[in-house]
């Protein structure tokens, strides 16, 4: 086995495309459970929806345009998941609100399904974007290495926020202890529609990143929703620093084990999550046990 084929600098490049955009995804779902201990498995429909409408508006409004346009549409989304899932069955069950968001999926795969069609689409970089650039000694698209910068500085982003400002800080009290911040005066209400919003919205900028990085189709939704799942509990349930390591792990997984063993890297990845919850359960970060 030629290992200078493995650990090479495009290989790793690779790696960290992959995780950029698991973090994002995975920073959406740590928000949203976080603060209002919801599993959404509907976060994988959400970032397909964004996906086929960042395809429709780049082609009427360009690239640039959509990756500001559709964030704020699936906020908007947000707002009424906010509404109309999340508060009328905040005092069910974990399972009746799972089983709720996982058949919200289903028919927005449909609605998505009935409107752009099966086919796979393919969403073109845009032109500033479109080459390749010198990356120590070797070609590299010049799109993958925006995509780990967007990608990981938006986690940087959101990490700043959360513990210099004063939202941040609410955020994180009531994500610990939710209790102790409704007596202190903390709006969990409007606290809950803020991070609900984000989330949607983290979706669906990951879904524009993702169509000149992957095939958009249909399925597209439902298999890296499970790769976010795991990065989730790796990383901690409800922890934003401890799902960008977890992504990390997994991308480098992914490529290395893909180039050395397509089985291995099949399996890899469930194989740690195993032996994650069985010795370290609350996950790399400060997250909750899963």
């Amino acid at each position: 086995m030629d290992f200078s084929q493995i650990f090479n600098i495009a290989q790793l490049a690779n790696a960290f495309a992959l995780a950029s955009l698991l973090t994002i995804l995975a920073s959406g779902l740590a928000l949203i459970f976080g603060l209002r201990d919801v599993m959404n498995f509907g976060h994988g429909a959400l970032f397909m929806l964004g996906a086929y409408l960042g395809y429709t508006f780049s082609g009427l409004l360009g690239f640039w345009a959509a990756l500001v346009v559709v964030p704020l549409l699936l906020a908007l989304l947000g707002v009424a998941f906010e509404y109309a899932v999340i508060r009328p069955l905040q005092h069910r069950s974990h399972m009746d609100v799972a089983l709720v968001t996982f058949g919200l999926a289903l028919v927005l795969s449909q609605v998505v399904i009935k409107i752009w069609g099966t086919a796979p689409l393919q969403l073109d970089a845009p032109a500033s974007l479109a080459g390749s650039i010198d990356l120590f000694g070797q070609q590299y698209p010049a799109y993958r290495i925006f995509l780990i910068a967007v990608g990981f500085g938006t986690c940087v982003a959101l990490a700043v926020w959360l513990k210099y400002t004063r939202s941040g800080m609410h955020v994180r009290a009531v994500s610990q202890q939710p209790m102790v911040a409704r007596m202190m005066g903390v709006n969990t209400d409007r606290l809950s529609l803020l991070v609900v919003c984000m989330g949607t919205g983290f979706a669906g900028f990951a879904g524009v990143l993702a169509g000149p990085y992957l095939s958009v189709d249909p399925a597209m939704g439902g298999s890296i929703l499970i790769s976010c799942l795991i990065v989730v509990v790796i990383g901690g349930l409800g922890s934003i620093g401890g799902a960008i390591a977890a992504a990390v792990i997994y991308g480098l997984i992914q490529v290395i084990g893909t180039l050395v063993s397509p089985t291995l890297a099949v399996m890899a990845p469930y194989l740690l999550l195993f032996f994650v919850l069985l010795w370290r359960p609350q996950g790399l970060g400060r997250g909750r046990v899963a």
